[in-house]
């Protein structure tokens, strides 16, 4: 009686332990069948090699697919270490990338040296990159240069800190991501890059062809071949029919009656090397919130701010042509970008173009007074 007592009571307490670690037990199945999370990195957890850990996000389904198909899988599960500047889905989204097969249409080669270019040879966290520093370049695996940019701002209030981390103007919206052998570092936006010069690129864009028709009429073409750095905002062909200027109305100018520099040079800023996301940051580190170029050979200044929407990570510009240098002078018209991913901060090998769908200055305002003799 007292052995059957006994084993009663050990049964009981057995099943009292069982219904204590049963959750546990549970919990730890659900976790083991859980995708990586970009928002949740813990140290000591079981972290995954690079290739891996983007195959096992959701937000990043893509970007695996493109990795597959370039075929660089093995190479990014290797040693390392490496920095992945990953495009989320949203970002691939908007260049019209919305299905793994649409990389099929890609050149295998293309589709490779899209991946390598989002990939640096390094581990670099935000840690790494000089506070403030602009445009500091870091070369990827296509070996090509990325340009990241950090604006840090301080809260002489609160006494908080925050930063914005740029590469060649995406946004980084989730930093430092840990890798098993390196780390990512999420992107709003895919990287783009032409391979030849700011005037290859403008040459090979139809849209812009009233813009290169007055650039060529008043000697401003040829340079744009040159080493640069050049920023140019390039005004649409729209921009120009919607103030009434075509290319045979250019073609017919005298250009010692104009200021060619008002009219097209304007929206050349030499020796400049401006993401949007740069303009901004010079606008947080410097407090100025304005870039000022004088318009050559004229009396004309041009002014560049940069704003952007910190709840959907996108950026703009707006860029005035004015009688003086203040930013109180009259404006004599302004050029300004939309938010469209594919209008901003197109890098080549000397420079960058940004999209503008008004122009600055019409034939009439840029006529020269005519002297009498």
């Amino acid at each position: 009686m007292i052995t059957r007592r006994y084993y009663t009571m050990k049964a009981i307490r057995s099943l009292k332990h069982l219904s204590f670690y049963l959750p546990v037990l549970l919990l730890l199945v659900l976790n083991s069948c859980k995708h990586d999370n970009l928002e949740i990195v813990k140290e000591n957890e079981n972290i995954r090699a690079a290739a891996d850990f983007v195959k096992n996000n959701y937000q990043l389904t893509l970007f695996s697919a493109a990795i597959e198909k370039a075929g660089m899988t093995e190479e990014l599960n290797g040693k390392g270490p490496f920095t992945l500047l990953a495009p989320s889905d949203a970002a691939f989204n908007a260049i019209g990338i919305l299905r793994p097969s649409d990389f099929d249409k890609m050149n295998p080669d293309s589709l490779k040296l899209l991946v390598q270019r989002h990939v640096l040879d390094q581990r670099i966290l935000e840690k790494d990159i000089p506070v403030n520093g602009v445009d500091v370049r870091y070369r990827t695996l296509a070996g090509t240069q990325v340009y990241c940019t950090l604006a840090s701002t301080a809260n002489s209030t609160s006494g908080n800190s925050k930063s914005d981390l740029f590469y060649n103007g995406s946004t980084v919206t989730r930093k430092d991501v840990q890798l098993a052998n390196g780390c990512l570092q999420l992107l709003n936006k895919v990287m783009k890059y032409t391979p030849g010069t700011v005037q290859d690129w403008l040459g090979s864009h139809p849209d812009y062809s009233i813009f290169v028709t007055g650039l060529k009429k008043f000697g401003l073409w040829d340079k744009l071949a040159g080493a640069g750095p050049y920023t140019v905002i390039a005004p649409t062909n729209a921009a120009f029919a919607t103030a009434g200027i075509t290319a045979a109305n250019i073609e017919a100018l005298v250009p010692e009656q104009y200021y060619g520099a008002r009219l097209f040079g304007a929206y050349i800023l030499n020796g400049k090397h401006f993401f949007v996301s740069d303009i901004i940051a010079l606008n947080s580190i410097s407090k100025s919130g304005t870039y000022v170029k004088e318009v050559e050979n004229d009396v004309m200044f041009v002014n560049l701010i940069g704003s952007k929407n910190n709840d959907r990570f996108t950026m703009t510009y707006t860029m005035r042509l004015r009688t003086a240098r203040s930013t109180n002078s009259s404006a004599v018209g302004t050029a300004a970008g939309g938010t469209a991913i594919e209008t901003l901060d197109h890098l080549t090998d000397n420079g960058i173009v940004h999209s503008s769908i008004r122009i600055m200055a019409s034939l009439a305002n840029a006529r020269k007074p005519i002297t009498q003799n």
